[in-house]
């Protein structure tokens, strides 16, 4: 009704602050997240690089030795032989996570009469003072045949080797083919692993973030408790995420690194890693979508692809970690063998995915803030709806940027480096989450959005027209509707 229209749209300007000298609408500087989510990520962020930088230090170490000279020192010693070379490696307070072993022939000592020979190396580990008592396990081994099959590929040997609970492992690497040994070249070796230091700051950091989302989850579910009435749907998927985000912290991570090392746990964290991202996902597709709809949302139409996308993408990234595994450091696409279908279906479902989910949230938020542009639809969105696109636009833009960032600038040990990072960003938006979503909050929302509903529609009714309250509402519930 074009009457309509313009009788409310007068009645909405006859309320507004006068406009400034620009003739533009006066902005709300009020506490509004518009304007404070970017320093209330920024801030945390800031703050961690400075621990990053200067109490955690580098997270990695490197040390370098060569082929032909024994080494002892407190984790590590080496007994060389002719054909032979085994080091053993003590990881209880000197390393935690992993660490790469990788021998290698420099460019100074390579001579053109030089023929390579076969490598061969195996981890091993043990518990306790003597192999023989308690078993030794094979954990890891790689090869060089050194002929010309092996041409294309740099002649050496590299093993990553996540702790898996051992107190002793042992790198065995030997010369020549099996049953025939030839004389070891001379090589250098490299033992990268992460230090101690940077492993007690990330636990430290890990402790405070679980102990504030603790105390958050709790605070939350008990104002929820006391609320009278129905609470926002919203609510418990917002108490499901907290506790979804206590397990991306790990509070089992120092527990973790005194144990050097549980693959079950390790996965476990990964595990919840992806169903955190999953359910975040979903959160954000149902909440922006359900911006633009004042109808009751049926589940068929409504939830149901939703969560069949994201179902797909958090079902094909747990098969992918459990199929392929996931490495301490950075994951490269070319990793994967190309005549792996499993694995290359589940990396293109995984990318089909994500690249959906994208694309579908991208064209709902820019649906949404296209319509905040426009002072005469604005009122159709509450303050919680637009703090929730603000602090979410925000909140992607700084995680694109450090996802940018380490493929542009990262190097081994990156992600180690941004593991915090990531953390105080998440931990940051939950927080900003959970406050506009607080319970009992709505309850003050929805007596204002009445409020101004009722004065609008008495104003456009004397302005000659007629209004319905339905005419100004934001996103509403199911009972609401239902009620009307």
């Amino acid at each position: 009704d074009p009457d309509l229209t313009s009788a409310a749209a007068a009645a909405n300007n006859s309320r507004a602050p006068p406009p400034s000298a620009a003739g533009q609408m006066a902005p709300n500087l009020g506490c509004n997240y518009l304007y404070m989510a970017p320093a209330m990520m920024v801030v945390p962020l800031f703050v961690i690089s400075i621990i990053n930088t200067f109490v955690a230090g580098p997270p990695l170490e490197t040390l370098v030795f060569d082929a032909q000279n024994a080494v002892s020192l407190a984790y590590m010693q080496t007994k060389v032989e002719d054909s032979r070379v085994a080091i053993a490696i003590s990881p209880r307070a000197a390393m935690s996570h992993y660490f790469v072993f990788t021998c290698y022939v420099p460019e100074q000592w390579k001579a053109p009469a030089d023929k390579p020979v076969p490598l061969s190396a195996a981890v091993k580990a043990w518990n306790g003072g003597a192999r023989e008592a308690s078993g030794e396990a094979l954990l890891g081994s790689a090869s060089h045949a050194g002929d010309a099959s092996s041409e294309k590929r740099e002649y050496g040997l590299q093993l990553l080797q996540p702790l898996a609970g051992f107190e002793h492992y042992e790198i065995d690497v030997r010369a020549g083919a099996p049953g025939t040994p030839a004389k070891l070249p001379r090589m250098e070796f490299r033992l990268t692993y992460v230090p101690p230091r940077f492993t007690r700051t990330q636990t430290a950091v890990r402790i405070f973030f679980c102990t504030v989302t603790l105390l958050l989850a709790g605070a939350f579910c008990v104002a929820g408790a006391r609320l009278e009435g129905a609470g926002d749907p919203l609510q418990p998927w917002i108490a499901l995420i907290l506790l979804l985000l206590l397990g991306v912290n790990d509070p089992l991570y120092g527990y973790r690194v005194a144990r050097l090392g549980s693959e079950q746990l390790e996965a476990g964290s990964t595990v919840v890693q992806i169903v955190f991202s999953a359910a975040l996902f979903l959160f954000w597709l149902v909440m922006a979508d359900g911006m633009q709809r004042a109808s009751a949302k049926t589940c068929c139409g409504f939830y149901l692809p939703k969560a069949a996308l994201v179902g797909a993408y958090a079902a094909s990234a747990c098969a992918l970690f459990v199929k392929h595994g996931r490495l301490p450091d950075r994951l490269e696409v070319s990793s994967f063998a190309s005549d792996d279908v499993v694995t290359t279906s589940l990396v293109a479902v995984l990318i089909v995915c994500l690249s959906l989910i994208c694309v579908w949230l991208a064209f709902l938020v820019l649906r949404v803030t296209y319509h905040l542009g426009w002072k005469q639809v604005e009122y159709i969105y509450t303050d919680r709806e637009k703090s929730f696109i603000g602090m979410t636009l925000v909140f992607i833009s700084l995680w694109s940027c450090g996802l940018v960032y380490r493929a542009l600038h990262g190097q081994r040990g990156s992600w180690l480096m941004l593991q915090l990072p990531f953390l105080a960003l998440s931990n940051s938006y939950l927080v900003l989450l959970v406050n506009a979503f607080w319970p009992g909050v709505e309850s003050s929302i929805s007596a204002s959005i009445a409020a101004n509903t009722a004065d609008d529609v008495g104003e456009a009714e004397r302005a000659g027209g007629r209004a319905s309250h339905k005419d100004r509402q934001g996103l509403l519930d199911d009972d609401d509707d239902e009620d009307e």
